[in-house]
């Protein structure tokens, strides 16, 4: 068995004209050809597309009304934090997020006070006005996350409403940890006569079963999966984090796997430069394995035969997609596998 494999970008399909690069062979031996490479209808073994995806960034929220109610029961001013720990994808391996375990992450912490009078709204704007005054979420001039006050005066008998969300910068940051805490002073027993103060648990952020559509946008539900693998429902303490998900067939993603920026890439005289992604462009994945009998070639046993499997992976920008989906299909169906599995991850 021979294995052999290409990844290719086409930027265009053109049918016609000088720059043509795909031509249609009919007759009794159909086949296709795009760029230099032909497909043989009677040797095609199967066809795969992948449509491409954006990115989604792992979010989570909290509403400071739950540190409200533990502020009510004193007449002093409490101390909270909200701890945050950012993982990565195994697809990124940014140093500023080394540590000295097995996989990386980074925590962080955003401290605030909370009076009596303060209602969530004072609440949530003095949480972010921290994290900017201390560039907590920041490393130098690079951003780690967003952070977002949501508020709302109170009106009537309705009381104010305020929510922090922090929202990561890509797509390969998870939050692995969220948790809204307060001090409490008593948290520990030391002795018979004296306590000693811890961050205790207000609101904890889970991991909940999400889906998608077809562009990759996330949508994520108020269940997560419980010790016995089966879904339940988050409880009244606990929050939702979306899950951080990278993107798929865009400029970024062809360039961190297939195209590196090097100077024999991106110089003026490259000679590849036509087979770079645009910026700004999605494409679509095919991949078409062809398989053929291949003679004098394998000399094991008297009178073997041998085949010959290749794997050709088409990258081809969007608007020119459906043409080559098209001429495909007549060789056999077309599996979204990928496709349907990235829509229900869960299932």
């Amino acid at each position: 068995m021979f294995n052999f494999t290409t990844q290719t970008v086409y930027n265009a399909i053109n049918t016609t004209g000088a720059n043509k690069n795909m031509w249609v062979v009919t007759g009794k031996k159909p086949a296709l050809r795009i760029g230099n490479t032909r497909f043989d209808a009677a040797d095609v073994l199967d066809i795969y597309m992948k449509n491409p995806t954006v990115e989604n960034l792992a979010s989570v929220t909290f509403d400071m009304n739950e540190i409200l109610i533990d502020q009510a029961s004193t007449d002093k001013e409490i101390t909270a934090r909200i701890v945050l720990y950012i993982g990565l994808s195994m697809n990124n391996q940014d140093a500023f997020y080394a540590n000295d375990l097995l996989y990386k992450g980074k925590p962080l912490y955003i401290e605030f006070s909370v009076k009596k009078d303060d209602d969530a709204a004072a609440v949530a704007k003095r949480v972010k006005a921290n994290a900017a005054k201390y560039l907590l979420l920041s490393m130098g001039s690079e951003k780690i996350l967003d952070v977002t006050a949501t508020t709302a005066a109170a009106s009537g008998d309705d009381p104010a409403t305020g929510t922090v969300t922090f929202t990561g910068v890509n797509g390969y940051q998870q939050i692995k940890k969220a948790v809204l805490q307060k001090f409490d002073p008593n948290a520990k027993q030391v002795d018979c006569c004296s306590n000693q103060g811890e961050y205790v648990d207000v609101i904890t952020g889970v991991p909940v079963i999400y889906t998608t559509d077809a562009n990759g946008v996330v949508t994520i539900s108020s269940n997560k999966f419980g010790e016995g693998g089966t879904p339940e429902a988050l409880a009244d303490d606990e929050v939702a984090i979306a899950p951080g998900i990278e993107a798929f067939g865009d400029y970024n993603w062809i360039i961190h796997n297939l195209r590196l920026p090097t100077a024999a890439n991106t110089g003026f005289w490259a000679p590849t430069k036509g087979e770079m992604p645009v910026v700004g462009q999605q494409y679509v994945q095919f991949i078409v394995r062809l398989c053929k009998e291949r003679d004098g070639i394998s000399g094991s046993i008297v009178g073997a035969r041998a085949k010959s499997v290749t794997t050709h992976v088409l990258y081809v920008a969007k608007p020119f997609a459906s043409a080559v989906q098209t001429e495909l299909a007549k060789f056999g169906t077309i599996k979204v596998d990928a496709d349907t599995k990235l829509q229900a991850p869960f299932v």
